[in-house]
């Protein structure tokens, strides 16, 4: 298997799957897998790149039980063949991150609350097929699975990890590159020309939008998305340590902190509540550390006495840093943005729905509907949900009354066979898996985040920046996870299996 897998043919292989990750919906993948929105070709590669990284780890456990079977037969010594290949020659990983249990664990018991729900009474929705959506949903959660096991298996050694960011970089830059262009031709003369709304149709099926962009993805969102959950982080990270996957470096100007200042940019043209609040929330997670470290060094300056002040200091200061960035943030959008126009003009008080009444004049009142239906569905089924692709079965009776004021939430029941989705997958977690299940995706979250924080400050600049990728995806996650419910965009999955492969990686 090691054989094989060395072959120049996987690197090639391995290469398409990271360059093609931008891509989301395209057509021509769409028809094939009879898929209505998330259609990404790297996904096709997903099966022999997952066999020729996986196969390696398992065979390596069998030769080592068979060795020691020889070891204790006194055989040890003579089996001194070339074609032997114990797990300590075959890698520099010690073995499969154990990040990696609580997901399997998670997985069977979403797999499980699926075959139980088909005991329940499950609501009958415009002839929707109950089989059709749960298979549906299955398949994107191994889809979503397979991406993290294949990021964590196939980053063996430290070549091959430096060999991923580069290949980062140049898809990073490119999705940089398109967004800009688009962002000069609408800034410029108010329109698309054709040339570029034919090479969109060609890899997606999502059109253009009037003055926010999209990259290669289906909608702005998704850009935003795809940025702050895979690129944004490496790129963070590799500006906070200094590392870069090419030699050029002019001082302290690296290929990496050009593209981050260039991936904040496209960033904010999306005008992604959402993905502009995930990134301010990364960089108030950098901020913390890097303050927590400054307080630590300055308490050991300062007597007893003025420790405490010195740490009060610290904290204000960052607080009233982040609510000044967050302010003019607020200001910009309300400027270029219609959804945001109104926001210094909220008046909620006195009125008996205040949350949805903000909600609807920032244009988020069906979010709020769909979470609020969500949670519905988890409280009247704690503990294992309603099966994976149920819910939307469940969302139209659970909704509030209010959703029944909101055009877009009426115009879905009266006049598409679409099932509602729940438009957050911590919720959409909690609705179909249960508490059961809820606890097993926290807990792979928990330990992935607290091992990556561990992994900070080593002396190893590779693997340290791929701990603050790891870092930064999850953080920004906290609050990307209420923007999309669907498990198979691999970028959340790709990076923290990818931190928690650098990780395993030996010193």
């Amino acid at each position: 298997m090691r054989r094989i897998g060395e072959l120049k043919v996987w690197k090639v292989l391995w290469a398409l799957f990271v360059l093609l990750m931008p891509l989301t919906s395209v057509p021509v993948i769409v028809r094939l897998v009879h898929s209505d929105v998330v259609a990404a070709p790297s996904a096709l590669l997903l099966p022999p790149l997952l066999i020729i990284s996986v196969l390696p780890f398992l065979t390596a456990r069998v030769s080592d039980a068979h060795g020691d079977r020889h070891a204790c037969a006194g055989c040890a010594a003579q089996d001194t063949s070339p074609h032997v290949l114990r797990s300590d020659q075959m890698s520099a990983r010690k073995s499969f991150s154990e990040n990696l249990s609580p997901l399997v664990l998670f997985v069977i018991t979403a797999l499980i609350a699926t075959a139980v729900s088909f005991y329940y009474q499950l609501p009958d929705y415009k002839g929707a097929d109950p089989f059709r959506a749960s298979l549906s949903a299955v398949i994107t959660l191994f889809i979503g699975f397979g991406f993290y096991l294949v990021s964590l298996a196939y980053h063996t050694t430290e070549e091959k990890l430096n060999t991923t960011f580069k290949l980062l970089n140049i898809s990073g830059a490119v999705v940089c590159l398109w967004t800009l262009i688009q962002a000069f031709f609408w800034y410029r003369f108010q329109r698309y020309p054709e040339w570029m709304k034919d090479i969109q149709f060609t890899l997606s099926i999502g059109s253009l939008y009037r003055q926010r962009f999209v990259g290669f993805t289906l909608e702005p969102s998704w850009l935003a998305h795809q940025l702050n959950l895979l690129y944004l982080p490496f790129w963070f990270a590799a500006s906070l340590t200094g590392y870069s996957a090419f030699r050029f470096r002019l001082k302290f100007i690296t290929v990496e902190r050009i593209l981050f200042a260039a991936g904040v940019l496209v960033l904010f043209l999306t005008l992604s509540r959402v993905g502009l609040a995930a990134f301010l929330l990364t960089a108030g997670f950098c901020a913390v550390v890097f303050v927590h470290r400054l307080i630590r060094r300055l308490q050991q300056r300062f007597p007893a006495r003025q420790k405490g002040l010195v740490t009060i200091l610290a904290c204000i200061g960052i607080v009233l840093l982040f609510a000044a960035a967050a302010y003019g943030i607020l200001r910009l959008l309300a400027k270029l943005d219609f959804r945001m126009a109104g926001i210094f003009d909220i008046r909620a008080a006195g009125r008996s729905d205040p949350v949805f009444y903000i909600a609807e004049k920032l244009s988020l009142a069906a979010r709020f509907v769909y979470w609020d239906g969500g949670f519905s569905i988890f409280n009247a089924h704690p503990l294992l949900g309603v099966g994976l692709g149920h819910a939307g079965l469940y969302l139209p009776w659970m909704m509030n009354d209010y959703a029944y004021r909101l055009v877009e939430v009426r115009s879905l029941l009266y006049q598409s066979n679409t099932l509602l989705n729940i438009k957050s997958l911590w919720i959409r977690v909690l609705a179909e898996t249960g508490i059961i299940g809820f606890a097993f995706f926290f807990i792979w979250y928990l330990r992935s985040l607290l091992t990556n924080v561990l992994v900070l400050n080593i002396p190893d600049r590779l693997r340290r920046t791929a701990a603050w990728m790891g870092c930064f995806a999850l953080i920004a996650f906290i609050l990307e996870g209420f923007s999309l419910d669907t498990f198979a965009l691999p970028y959340i999955w790709f990076s923290t299996g990818l931190a928690a492969a650098a990780g395993d990686l030996k010193s």
